[in-house]
């Protein structure tokens, strides 16, 4: 190839141009991935590591002493296994429940023709901008004396208190006010408001009512979008410590138990002075990724319907 063709106008738009963009996309790639990554192989890496491991500098990556003690105390001192299943009946029930009650709300705000919907709609966005610290000891006190429309105090004279127990999470995901609710609600009425009317026309001329148009006809259609949303949401509820730290202290979930595993593994160890040594360090690495490692395989699992979810919700492209 000659310098003459090599600067050619057709040829530099046809190929030198995309292949210079797909490097710097592959480069940004490799170190996005790079920063996300490092500390997940860091913390593998010191599972299979001995405490003197830590203090040998010619130690980077592989383990001179190779060992599983440090998974058997981390699982003994989360009393993992029992805490794995009660994080994820937990977040399962939670995020199905606020997926149903956000797809009705974002299917509202897409058909709904009221001239109050975008008032409310721009309630909904507030919700994303308004920090959870700012209410969240409102929050506190209304289910420390929860009340519906008064009725409860009209039986025992005062409201009744759901504070460390799963009611506080129902009540937030039935409002529509859990976790980054209003997120799903907008991704959900951007996937709504892509599907063309003639869909609910056409159901309406067959005889089928809203619920049976929106139940066999709408909802199809967002399946990815929806999976998407409850992905989302379990992770979220999976690693939150806020809402659960207020709401759901006492109940061991791995948020909870990670949150206190500095205190347990001290305790293990034998005291309190314990707790920055190099043991201590490595049990509190070894805990970590077992908080995390669920949630790298659920995302690995399914993620082509995350990317699916994405594209039809217009978010991209």
């Amino acid at each position: 190839m000659n310098v003459k063709t090599f600067f050619n106008k057709t040829y530099m738009q046809k190929k030198v141009v995309p292949f210079i963009f797909s490097l710097a996309r592959l480069l940004l790639l490799i170190g996005i991935s790079y920063m996300i990554l490092i500390p997940l192989f860091t913390k593998l890496s010191l599972l299979f590591m001995e405490s003197g491991d830590l203090k040998d500098f010619s130690v980077k990556w592989i383990p001179k002493h190779f060992t599983l003690e440090n998974l058997r105390v981390a699982l003994f001192t989360m009393d993992y296994w029992p805490a794995l299943i009660r994080t994820i009946a937990f977040c399962l029930l939670i995020a199905f429940l606020q997926i149903a009650v956000t797809t009705i709300s974002a299917y509202g705000f897409a058909r709904n023709k009221s001239r109050v919907k975008n008032f409310l709609f721009v309630l909904v966005l507030a919700s994303l901008l308004i920090p959870p610290q700012t209410y969240i000891v409102t929050l506190y006190t209304q289910f420390q004396y929860f009340d519906i429309l008064g009725i409860v105090s009209l039986i025992n004279g005062e409201g009744i208190n759901i504070i460390d127990t799963i009611w506080t999470f129902v009540a937030l995901a039935a409002t529509g006010m859990g976790i980054r609710s209003g997120l799903y609600i907008y991704i959900e009425k951007q996937t709504f408001s892509a599907l063309p009317y003639e869909l609910e026309e056409a159901a309406k001329v067959d005889g089928a009512g809203m619920i049976r148009t929106f139940w066999s006809i709408m909802l199809p259609n967002i399946i990815p979008t929806m999976v998407m949303c409850f992905i989302l949401s379990f992770i979220w509820h999976w690693n939150d410590t806020l809402y659960t730290g207020y709401f759901h202290s006492q109940v061991g979930t791995l948020a909870n138990v990670f949150s206190k595993l500095q205190h347990s593994v001290s305790d293990y160890l034998g005291g309190w002075e314990t707790r920055t040594g190099a043991e201590a360090q490595l049990l509190l690495s070894v805990g970590g990724l077992l908080c995390v490692l669920p949630l790298v395989l659920l995302f690995i699992s399914v993620q082509r319907f995350f990317v699916q979810g994405v594209e039809r919700s217009g978010l991209v492209g």
